[in-house]
Parts: C-alpha cells; sequence; structure tokens
C-alpha cells in the first residue's frame, strides 16, 4: 500500500529485474497513489514479460549500434556479407533511424522510416531492408542483449509485383552457344544444361565433373566451400554437354574448369551481363526490334522500328544507326531458361526439382517453370470430347450458321438436345408434374 512520509505519498513495487523498488511520487492524495501505484505494476510487470524495454537493461544504445553488431557477428563470413554491408549502411547506418534510442523503438518507428524509403526503393527492396532490421533485433533478443519486443513484427511487408522472366527458347539456344566467342561457351553451355549459377560456374573444379558417370558435383561458390544452400549436390550431364565440357577440360590451363587467361578463379564482379546481352543475343538475333539513330553531331535523331533496315535521318538526310534492343534475359535467366525447357519437354517436376537443387517444389514450378504460349495451346488442345466424325468449328468468325451447326452436331453426338425441354427418350423414373401438392 501507499504510505505517506515528510508530507509525500511512496510507492513500493518489485521492478522488472526482481529488484524491490520505493519510489517517491507526488500524488496530493492516497486515491491517487494507489493509481500511480497500478500503473507502475503493470509497467514492471511488462518489462518482466518483455513487452517493454528495461531502462539501461541494453548492451546497445542506439539502433545503429545494433545494427553494426548485427553485421560483425552474424553477416561476416557469410555469402551475401558484402551485399548486407553496403545495403546495412547505405540505408540505415547513414539514415534517420540510426541515432534512435533503443528505449524509444517501436514498430511505428519502423513503419515511418520505411514509408520514407518507399519512393527511393522498391517495394522489394524495402522488405530486405525490413528484414534486416527484424534479424538484428532478433539476434539480439535470442542472444539477451535486448530485453525488448522486435519492432519489426508488427510492421506488415510490402506488395511485390510478380515480375516477369524471360527466358531463351528451345529454338535459340543453339543460336545463342553459336554467338558467343570460344572462350565463353562452354561456361555458358553449362549454365544452361546444367542450371548451375555465376558463382558455382566460377568455382567449379575438373574434379567435380564425373563425364564417366554423368554427373557435375557442385559443392562451391565463389571462393567459399559451399554453394548457396550450404551443401554438395549432384546434377546430371545433358549428352550435348559433354563435348563442350571436354573442351573446357582440355583447354583449362589449372584445376578450374572456367578460369581467367592466367587461370586463376574469375572475380565475382565480372560482368558476364554484359557477354550475354546485348553482345550474344543481338548477334543471334533474339531481339525486341531497333532503334534507328543518328549519329551526326548535334542531332540525335531516334526512331524506333521493328527492322533494321537502311533508312534516313528526317532531318539531316544522314543514314541512320539500327541499334538492336535486345530482349531482357539475365544471366540469372539462363536457369529459368533450363527450368522452363525441362517442364515443356515433358521432365517430371520432381526430377526438374532435383536438377535445379530447388528444396522447395513451388519455386520450381512457380517461378523457374515459364511455359511457353503455343506450349500451353498444344496442351490445352488434349481436351478432346467430339467424335472423329463431328465437323469442326469453322474458319470464319461471321460464319455464324456454320458454327452453330457444328455445335449442334456435337451435342447430339454426346447426348444433348440443344437445351430443348424435355429429354430425347423417355424417362420412366420421371413422374408427371402436378399443379398443386
Amino acid at each position: 500500500m501507499p504510505y505517506l512520509k515528510n508530507g509525500s505519498w511512496y510507492l513500493s513495487a518489485i521492478d522488472g529485474d526482481g529488484t524491490q523498488r520505493r519510489i517517491r511520487c507526488h500524488a496530493s492524495t492516497k486515491t491517487e497513489a494507489k493509481k500511480l501505484k497500478q500503473e507502475l505494476r503493470q509497467k514492471y510487470e511488462r518489462q518482466r514479460l518483455g513487452l517493454e524495454a528495461r531502462p539501461g537493461s541494453h548492451v546497445f544504445a542506439t539502433v545503429g549500434e545494433l545494427m553494426q553488431w548485427w553485421l560483425n557477428a552474424y553477416s561476416a563470413g557469410s555469402p551475401s556479407e558484402t551485399r548486407d554491408r553496403y545495403f546495412v549502411t547505405k540505408h540505415v547506418l547513414n539514415a534517420s533511424i540510426a541515432p534512435v534510442s533503443l528505449d524509444r523503438i517501436r514498430a511505428a518507428v519502423v513503419e515511418d522510416f520505411l514509408r520514407s524509403k518507399d519512393g527511393e526503393l522498391s517495394p522489394q527492396s524495402v522488405n530486405h531492408l525490413r528484414a534486416y532490421l527484424s534479424r538484428a533485433f532478433g539476434k539480439a533478443i535470442e542472444t539477451e542483449r535486448y530485453t525488448g519486443v522486435n519492432p519489426c513484427e508488427r510492421v506488415k511487408t510490402r506488395r511485390v509485383p510478380k515480375r516477369k522472366h524471360d527466358y531463351v527458347r528451345a529454338e535459340e539456344v543453339p543460336r545463342v552457344l553459336a554467338a558467343l566467342a570460344p572462350e565463353w561457351r562452354p561456361l555458358f553451355a553449362t549454365a544452361i544444361y546444367a542450371g548451375l549459377r555465376k558463382g558455382e560456374l566460377f568455382a567449379l573444379q575438373k574434379s567435380d565433373v564425373d563425364l564417366k558417370a554423368r554427373v557435375i558435383v557442385v559443392q562451391r561458390s565463389h571462393g567459399r566451400d559451399t554453394d548457396k544452400g550450404g551443401r554438395a549436390d549432384a546434377v546430371p550431364i545433358a549428352d550435348e554437354l559433354v563435348p563442350y565440357l571436354k573442351h573446357a577440360i582440355g583447354t583449362s590451363p589449372s584445376e578450374l574448369m572456367f578460369p581467367d587467361a592466367e587461370g586463376k578463379r574469375r572475380e565475382e564482379t565480372t560482368q558476364l551481363q554484359i557477354v550475354l546481352r546485348p553482345r550474344a543475343l543481338s548477334r543471334a538475333g533474339i531481339v525486341e526490334g531497333f532503334e534507328h539513330i543518328c549519329r551526326r553531331k548535334r542531332c540525335g535523331h531516334r526512331e524506333a522500328h521493328a527492322n533494321d533496315a537502311l533508312r534516313r535521318c528526317p532531318a539531316c538526310k544522314m543514314k541512320l544507326w539500327p541499334a538492336a534492343k535486345v530482349r531482357p534475359i539475365r544471366l540469372h535467366d539462363l536457369r529459368h531458361t533450363t527450368a522452363s525447357l525441362l517442364m515443356m519437354a515433358g521432365a517430371n517436376p520432381a526430377a526438374v526439382q532435383r536438377i535445379m537443387r530447388h528444396s522447395d517444389p513451388r519455386l520450381t514450378t512457380e517461378v523457374y517453370g515459364h511455359l511457353a504460349p503455343e506450349y500451353l495451346q498444344a496442351e490445352i488442345n488434349r481436351l478432346r470430347f467430339q467424335p472423329a466424325a463431328t465437323r469442326p468449328l469453322p474458319e470464319d468468325e461471321n460464319d455464324t450458321d456454320a458454327e452453330n451447326g457444328a455445335i449442334e452436331a456435337a451435342a447430339i453426338a454426346g447426348g444433348w438436345n440443344g437445351g430443348r425441354r424435355g429429354y430425347r427418350t423417355p424417362d420412366p423414373l420421371r413422374v408427371k408434374q402436378l399443379l398443386y401438392h
């Protein structure tokens, strides 16, 4: 109970650390002192349950210190260390949320911070930013370096528009490989036929390739001894990939399959994207159109066309330079190519999942498995219910009479009478309808 001493009311309660506290309050009556004590007990109870931070109990004073600790303790040495450190430093440590005290951090503070990034970053990048904060708070709570709740749990993720990935069609694969320089051809062939990632290609060694058993053991990525999934997986070798692998083994001056000119592992910053696009795709004719550019100084006229036929500038009559606009196919889209072409060739989805080394089969079918419109058209045409003698629908869309005749012929063959009342044959079980019950 509150007690009065020397003209002031005192409250006694057990704080969040389990220590008995005696606090002087500014209540003028006993009733006010009782209300203040009840509020104080509720506050200490929330601190004991971890629903509210205890003053002076955090190892870190600010959000910036927490994120710096997470980078050094958990991101260091991981495959994404470089990307994590760059992203967190730019968007968190140098942002307005960095000096915020952990005693004042709430879900509303995190939400306001993410809202300030909505125009600067894409929805997916904002979700990554929220994930970085959530992981740091989660590790601090797990290691008892932060006693409050994770403020990111009540912050909703942004809705990310589904991106439509492009891929190389089956008839385009030989053209792309032929358009590549001999130095790059085996590497890109392995990316298409085996679905290997960039880091896995750079770290692949000759000892990982068993041509007799037709297996590639994927167990490294860039300078790390594990791949992205942290395990070693065996990928079967397609028959058409064997000549490319034999050529790579015979020409490589080191233990690596695809080294640089000095026999060393290629740097992570190597721009394979430039080798593929626009160079190889442009030479292979995988383009969306052409942009005709006037190369005369101070003119700069541009116009888009579907072909590269010779044209002249309407302003200065100079010849226009046709620049190909290749399809937006990324290097990682070659993995999408592997999964898509396997699925459209009739491969079992479970086998495609194993080849792509996905832990979740939905990732294979929903993200990497793209089906061409002509393939879907052929699949939907499997729905054939009409007898062989039934006349097909007419080619002319305006031929309504012929269309109705075809529909009626199919319906009669199937046992339907065109929607007219009654049945084609009497039904002995059908009783006569009564006007009254």
